[in-house]
């Protein structure tokens, strides 16, 4: 039986695949409880400056879920917000700052013409995009409890390790973003459990591979 290596990025697509097989079913049989979720997470986030810990919230609530308990444990859900929501906070404002940056020199740039305003604005709008996917896998951390610190080397190199899943990952959040949006109801009641469902699913999933998961055994026919 011959010893056949997959790449990493093999690896990851059947993880990634996995993931998305196991959403919809998550989905089906804890509609109302995402629901529930997406609504706390909507009121919650009004103020703006609370997205980042009303999002930590959503995740943990979304963890004891996909747990053996299939309970949201509330208790659970104000520890960990007591532990990390000041830290959630400032991360979830990081790439709101440098988005804010990049609009603000690329509506500029174009008025006035200038080259260094567009490179600003583009140098912003990266770092800000790039933030934006490690938070994901961060969030998923803190969510478990994590140190901010922690949480947040993890988040940023799960991103390196995985930019392909982190990138789709990403782009599947804009999708449902849009397609939640042009029906506000069912922004505020959908939107928050499908897409932080979908981000911790692939998160966790593409975590689960193990070094023993990057070869595989196959018989061959001779």
């Amino acid at each position: 039986m011959p010893r056949e290596k997959t790449t990493p990025e093999e690896t990851d697509q059947v993880a990634f695949r996995h993931a998305l097989a196991d959403v919809p079913g998550f989905i089906y049989h804890n509609g109302l409880q995402l629901a529930l979720i997406s609504l706390a997470w909507f009121l919650a986030s009004l103020p703006i400056l609370t997205i980042g810990p009303a999002t930590l919230a959503a995740y943990t609530a979304i963890q004891d879920l996909r747990s053996d308990r299939n309970h949201i444990n509330r208790s659970h859900i104000r520890a960990v917000l007591r532990q990390n929501g000041v830290a959630s906070v400032v991360f979830s404002g990081v790439p709101v700052a440098f988005g804010f940056v990049a609009a603000t020199y690329g509506v500029t740039a174009l008025q006035q013409g200038s080259l260094i305003g567009e490179a600003v604005a583009l140098v912003a709008a990266y770092v800000a995009l790039y933030l934006a996917l490690a938070l994901m896998p961060t969030y998923v951390k803190l969510a478990r409890g994590e140190d901010p610190i922690t949480a947040l080397r993890f988040g940023i190199g799960w991103l390196v390790k995985h930019p392909t899943p982190a990138l789709t990952m990403g782009l599947l959040t804009v999708i449902i973003f849009v397609l939640t949006a042009v029906l506000t109801i069912a922004f505020v009641l959908l939107f928050a459990g499908i897409a932080f469902s979908l981000q911790v699913s692939i998160v966790e999933s593409v975590e689960a591979q193990t070094p023993a998961s990057s070869t595989t055994v196959r018989t061959a026919i001779l």
